[in-house]
C-alpha cells in the first residue's frame, strides 16, 4: 500500500472512530503527517492537530492513542479497511 493509500485509510478510520465514540464528525486531512521513522524505515504517522482539535482534549487524547497503536502495529491496516467499510 502507498503511503496516499495507508493515509486515506488512517484518515477515513480516525474519523469513523470519531463519529461512532463522540457521534461528531471531524475532516482530519490536514490533522495527521506520515513519515519515515529513521531507525526502523516504517512509515509512521505524527500528529499535526489544529487548534479544533488541540481545544477538545478528550478527542485529542483519544487521537493520539489511537495513533500511538496504529504506530506500533496494534491496529492494522486490514482491521483498519475492515471496520471503515462495515
Amino acid at each position: 500500500m502507498n503511503e496516499y493509500s495507508f493515509k486515506k485509510l488512517v484518515t477515513s478510520y480516525l474519523e469513523f472512530m470519531i463519529s461512532e465514540d463522540f457521534n461528531m464528525c471531524y475532516e482530519l486531512s490536514d490533522e495527521i503527517i506520515l513519515t519515515e521513522n529513521i531507525m526502523s524505515k516504517k512509515i509512521i504517522i505524527v500528529q499535526n492537530f489544529s487548534e479544533k482539535i488541540a481545544g477538545n482534549f478528550k478527542i485529542k487524547k483519544y487521537l493520539e492513542t489511537i495513533i500511538a497503536n496504529i504506530n506500533l502495529r496494534l491496529i492494522t491496516a486490514e482491521e483498519m479497511r475492515r471496520i471503515v467499510s462495515n
